[in-house]
């Protein structure tokens, strides 16, 4: 392996020596390389345990390893332990170091894809025996034994199903696992549990063992959606209740699924029976051709639900992985119960064995193993190298043509050329197997029952399944809004004469984060369109247009609510152009040109006005960031905008108000300008504002003195005061037109003690005398953003200074300040996820980012408000590796996405993630997060987070200092 390192590689070998590896073994450093150029996805596993590549080692990595050596290996790894930490420990060491040397191999060209997908299918059967053997070994410690009615100890089997059935498990693949027992009639030694509740919790504990996300990762994401059932179903069944089901209620699906099932670990005797019993059930004797096409109808409903991206999906796409094994699995069910000969659960084997039976031709059987291999390999590379959770191809220049190199190819298009030929074949293949054309669609056959006034019982299974909203009343209450009248949307004379538009309506409110909420967003919206036979032709030609409003109805119910409460700004919001920083500005200017040019306007049809003016670009850039035209940091750019542009007309404002009663201030000869500025902090100062942000504010003025109007007379503190807080009031005052800002004004000099504007002269000895490091920490995140040009100038000079002159903080005294913060202001429990304070979350990042920016200032750009501006200057300037950049950058943009979902799905103050609600599934949806195996989208996103935090509080402790604060949200 030794071969001189490339620039990714050299970074990567940086990264494994800053966690503590060593550079003395040759072969360990060109393991670590080619990870860091091939399999960066793979490369944390190395910098989180730096023995894992010398472990790797130990055996060459041209040795096969067959079922049984890596069952040896997994079970000498984890010998003798029970239920427990030790034993998750053990498994994931065992199953990160044979991922590794596996995915080493293929990159590395010893072995291909197929030797890759079995190597990948036998490790994780040998992880899944042995997690049983210590699950049952602690089982049995507690309860004893499940015996039947003669005292025998009853049998306990793990079905592998779909590729890990098969021995075509992808490197990121989740593994589809179902339980089976002997029979339910028998007891349990102990007598508190009945059998079925015995093996039912041997099979949630062996769940758990596998997925569960700890310090050291997970072993294998489990599906068990594909047991008796399904989701409903018991997580383990007896060989009776399995017989049953599937004699009574078993669809052609499932025959797909029992076609490639075998059973990997506990009593594979049962197993075997299980798949002779069920024999009958999967090849039927009868030749069926017409099944073809109810497989080539489940692709297509799959590719609607998932929403799939058809170019760039290799596995769900058109001419994809999925069509190739769906060719070869219908011929199979189609001539299996004639021949037994095809009855195996592997495709490569079923290809050839079609092949010898005359079912498929040369040219065929080429077309399936050569191009399905190919998209195979491609997604193999793509799981290493991009990251487990995806099967598209990288949208980006530079990844793609990372990719096509690390296969083989001179460029870019050569690559993209021989997959879109590979994918032509293979879809004209599947293609051939239809024997009709199905033009029915789901969306049109449920339009035209609720227009036919169906009842709720006839419309209940369309509307769970079809529409997937969970609940069917509301639902079914919406639906009737929508038909009542005959011009209604979903009302029969529009359905005669524009009948495009039901179903596209009822296809895009099933494709919504919040399904629930679309719908019921769309039956108000209706309620206040006047002319909806117009509008629903607009919709009708622009679908594009159709899809941005209800995928914002879906995904914010507070720019819901203020697009629906407000019909007489739909024109200018849903049919306007791109939103500008130029609009912006150009829409608060006509208020600041009125406050200088005209009489003082009324206050309240003043803040009418700037409402009016938040509401409807706040609504035009939801509608562009649900609808995924915007970047999240275009996003937070043009928030940022409108809150500068808002600020600064409520400042004007104010000054002219206080100014006309007293007069204006004057600063003598030589000092500092008698204005005063507002300094954004935080996320403001940085252009990182999120919907619904609150404003850090700190308002400063040059010159202090006094201001007479007769014999009155009052100072410039008193008087900029006065400006400050009608500032602040006019910011958050309540109003019919929309909401305002709330405004924070304790990181002043002194906090909420101190005095709510300063001198700058006052602001320096603050600094200079009392401020903690924290807060000379937080000037990185300050900004002059309204008020005079000079004295704007001037702070932000002063400002720059204190940064400047701060000292390089102390990363102990740091640390402990996000410890604290983290327990007191996060408040994050088991199931409560806080995506700005809590472990690992955003200020962790952010904290990271400042304490390296502040130690290494005199590097160019590091000293910058923006996260990730500074983020990337230390990465050039190689402060940061490679590595530790993308796993920060990774991290910040994930949690600032489920900061933008919460504040979209559920407005208030209260901006913590709660585990198992609509709203974590909402906000996994929000950003494309797909069901992953057993688990739902909102479980995935709990399971992303853990993995970033997890990584990103590893990068806290090594940069900066030891966090003494656990993740509350752990559980014990």
């Amino acid at each position: 392996m030794s071969t001189p390192p490339s620039p990714a590689g050299r970074r990567a070998v940086e990264a494994f020596v800053r966690a503590g590896g060593s550079e003395s073994n040759p072969d360990v450093t060109s393991l670590v390389a080619t990870l860091g150029e091939h399999a960066p996805a793979l490369l944390p596993l190395a910098i989180a345990d730096v023995a894992l590549p010398e472990d790797v080692l130990r055996r060459p990595l041209t040795f096969d390893d067959d079922r049984a050596t890596l069952r040896q290996v997994v079970r000498k790894a984890v010998r003798g332990l029970g239920d427990g930490p030790e034993l998750d420990r053990a498994l994931r060491r065992a199953r990160h170091r044979g991922v590794v040397r596996i995915a080493l191999r293929e990159v590395l060209r010893i072995a291909d894809v197929d030797q890759t997908a079995a190597e990948i299918a036998h490790l994780a059967g040998a992880v899944v025996d042995a997690a049983l053997d210590g699950v049952k070994r602690t089982l049995v410690e507690q309860h004893g034994e499940a015996r039947d009615t003669q005292g025998q100890r009853i049998p306990f089997v793990v079905m592998g199903m779909g590729k890990l059935g098969g021995d075509e498990l992808n490197i990121g693949s989740d593994i589809d696992l179902c339980f089976y027992y002997g029979t339910d009639e028998g007891s349990v030694d102990d007598g508190e549990l009945t059998v079925h509740a015995y093996f039912a919790k041997l099979a949630t504990r062996l769940v758990r063992a596998l997925s569960e996300v700890t310090d050291h990762g997970a072993c294998f994401r489990v599906d068990l959606r594909l047991r008796p059932e399904g989701t409903r179903g018991p997580v383990a069944n007896s060989i009776a209740s399995a017989e049953r089901y599937y004699e009574t209620w078993g669809r052609m699906w499932e025959r797909a699924v029992l076609l490639r099932s075998q059973p990997i670990a506990g009593d594979i005797a049962l197993g075997t029976e299980l798949l002779d019993v069920l024999r009958p059930f999967v090849f039927r004797r009868e030749v069926n051709p017409g099944l073809a096409d109810e497989m080539a109808q489940m692709m297509e409903r799959t590719r609607r639900e998932l929403r799939v991206d058809d170019e760039r999906d290799l596995k769900l796409g058109h001419g994809g992985i999925r069509e190739a094994e769906f060719f070869v699995q219908a011929l199979q069910l189609i001539w299996g119960g004639r021949d037994p000969e095809l009855r195996t659960p592997g495709t490569v084997e079923a290809v050839r064995r079609l092949g010898a039976a005359g079912l498929v031709t040369d040219h065929e059987r080429e077309i399936l193993e050569t191009d399905w291999a190919f998209l195979r390999t491609v997604e193999h590379r793509i799981h290493v190298q991009l990251g487990y959770q995806t099967h598209s191809l990288p949208n980006h220049g530079p990844e793609l043509a990372l990719l096509a190199k690390s296969l083989g190819f001179d460029s870019s298009d050569a690559f993209r050329n021989a997959i879109r030929s590979a994918r032509g074949r293979v879809a004209q293949l599947f293609g051939s197997l239809r024997t009709t054309k199905d033009d029915r669609d789901e969306f049109a056959e449920l339009a035209d029952a609720i227009v036919a006034e169906a009842s709720l019982d006839e419309l209940v299974e369309s509307i769970e399944s079809t529409l997937r909203t969970t609940d069917r009343d509301a639902a079914f209450a919406h639906l009737a809004r929508l038909r009542k009248r005959a011009d209604a949307p979903l009302g029969s004379v529009t359905r005669e004469r524009i009948p495009e538009l039901a179903p596209m309506l009822l296809r895009e409110i099933a494709g919504a984060a919040s399904p629930d909420n679309a719908l019921r967003y769309v039956t108000d919206f209706f309620a206040h369109v006047g002319d909806v036979s117009g509008f629903g032709r607009l919709l009708v030609q622009s679908p594009g247009l159709l899809r941005r409003l209800v995928a914002l109805f879906g995904a914010s119910p507070r720019l819901s609510d203020s697009l629906v409460r407000h019909p007489e700004s739909v024109s200018q919001t849903l049919l306007a152009g791109p939103l500008t920083s130029k609009e912006i500005r150009d829409a608060h200017r006509e208020l600041l040109v009125s406050l200088v040019q005209e009489a003082l306007p009324d206050q309240e049809e003043f803040v009418s006005e700037l409402r009016r003016v938040k509401r409807e670009t706040t609504l035009r850039l939801g509608l562009e960031t649900v609808s995924e035209e915007r970047t999240q940091r275009e996003c937070e750019a043009l928030l940022t905008n409108i809150a500068e542009s808002q600020i600064e007309c409520c400042l004007a404002y104010a000054t002219r108000e206080v100014t006309e009663r007293w007069g204006e201030p004057r600063a003598k000869r030589g000092e500092l300008p008698a204005a005063m500025c507002v300094v954004g902090m935080g996320s403001l100062a940085a252009g990182e504002l999120g919907f619904g942000s609150d404003l850090d504010l700190l308002f400063a003025f040059g010159s202090d003195g006094t201001v007479r109007r007769g014999k009155e007379s009052i100072t410039h503190g008193e008087l900029f005061t006065r400006v400050a807080q009608r500032t602040m009031r006019l910011l958050s005052q309540p109003d019919p037109s929309g909401d305002g800002y709330e405004a924070d004004t304790r990181l002043r000099p002194d906090g909420s003690r101190g005095t709510l504007v300063v001198t700058v002269a006052a602001f320096d000895r603050y600094h200079e005398k009392s401020a903690a490091p924290w807060e000379r920490q937080a000037l990185l995140r300050a900004r002059a953003i309204a008020g005079a040009p000079r004295m704007r100038d001037v702070m932000n000079e002063h400002i720059r200074a204190w940064v400047l002159d701060a000292p390089a903080p102390e990363g102990e005294r740091i640390a402990e300040m996000r410890a604290r913060m983290q327990r007191e202001l996060a408040r994050e429990r088991p199931g409560k996820y806080h995506p700005k304070l809590g472990f690992g979350a955003i200020v962790d990042v952010e904290f990271i980012v400042q304490f390296l920016a502040l130690r290494n200032k005199d590097k160019p750009d590091v000293l910058v408000p923006s996260t990730r501006d500074a983020l990337a200057a230390l990465a050039q300037h190689g402060i940061l590796g490679e590595y530790e950049a993308n796993v920060l950058g990774s991290a910040y943009a994930f949690f600032k996405e489920v900061d933008r979902g919460l504040r979209l799905v559920r407005p208030g103050k209260e901006h913590a993630l709660l585990a198992g609600t609509r709203d974590a599934e909402r906000i996994a949806r929000q950003m494309r997060i797909r069901e992953r195996g057993s688990e739902n989208e909102g479980e995935v996103l709990i399971r992303t987070w853990r993995e970033h935090a997890y990584e990103v509080r590893m990068l806290f402790e090594r940069f900066v200092g030891k966090v003494n604060a656990p993740p509350e949200w752990r559980e014990s």
